[in-house]
């Protein structure tokens, strides 16, 4: 049976990262970044493991994000140390012998280099890995051996999404005279933008990856009421080029 769906596991260690982190604009960030845009994402494991006090800071932003939370209290008073590490580590290796579903991409969330050992020993066993860390982190050399890419935690402020939804400038502007709202048009933008140009991708590409994204995007209702009307008016605004290649429609982001 052909592959549909893309399983990943995704686990925070809360008091090792800003309170100021956008957590669904990160888990936007990662989707646009799949390598492979013809499946489906799926958050298979969603972990978030911390004190108090980062549940706290992280607790409206977890439980709109259906995390699993599981609070992880110092050892002691004059402890600053937790288990979340040992925790979120026994929780990923098992889950590689479970295989219920088998995980293809693990992602740690976290500035702790004591991940690094699961980290690596997941890679040895033919995982995919990823590290979201501080910048000040992010080029380690015992961060960068054992996965195969970071992401810089700072990139994913609170803020910066309405900085990228007032960024389109007049050149987006006709999507809303579409139909299309705020939030939609932002998303065409931010994905087409995810494709390299100078490529062919299938017009089936993009429809993953918005579906990936934003759930809730639609057609229904807009004077563009389908994909392919979409990207005839992107062509016709030089947006993208579009052609039928072997049957297929395909478009390359100008």
């Amino acid at each position: 049976m052909m592959k549909t769906r893309y399983f990943r596991a995704i686990y925070i260690d809360l008091e090792n990262i800003s309170p100021e982190t956008d957590l669904r604009l990160l888990l936007e960030e990662i989707a646009l970044k799949s390598d492979d845009e013809e499946l489906t994402n799926v958050y298979a494991i969603k972990l978030a493991c911390g004190d108090s006090n980062s549940i706290k800071n992280f607790r409206e932003q977890l439980l709109q994000l259906n995390f699993d939370i599981r609070e992880t209290p110092h050892l002691s008073k004059s402890s600053k140390k937790n288990r979340a590490d040992l925790i979120i580590s026994i929780e990923a290796f098992e889950s590689l012998y479970q295989k219920n579903p088998e995980i293809d991409q693990y992602i740690f969330i976290t500035s702790d280099a004591d991940f690094t050992v699961v980290m690596d020993k997941l890679r040895k066993y033919g995982r995919e890995v990823w590290l979201v860390t501080k910048k000040s982190d992010a080029e380690r050399p015992i961060f960068n051996s054992a996965c195969d890419a970071v992401l810089v935690l700072e990139d994913y402020r609170k803020g910066r999404e309405r900085e990228s939804n007032d960024s389109g400038g007049k050149k987006w502007e006709f999507l809303s005279d579409l139909g299309f709202t705020r939030e939609e048009a932002s998303q065409i933008k931010l994905v087409l933008e995810s494709f390299p140009k100078d490529e062919w991708h299938h017009f089936s590409s993009f429809g993953n990856k918005i579906r990936n994204t934003y759930k809730a995007f639609t057609y229904r209702g807009k004077k563009l009421n389908s994909q392919t009307k979409l990207f005839k008016e992107l062509r016709d605004r030089k947006i993208v080029e579009i052609r039928k290649s072997d049957g297929a429609d395909q478009f390359r982001v100008e």
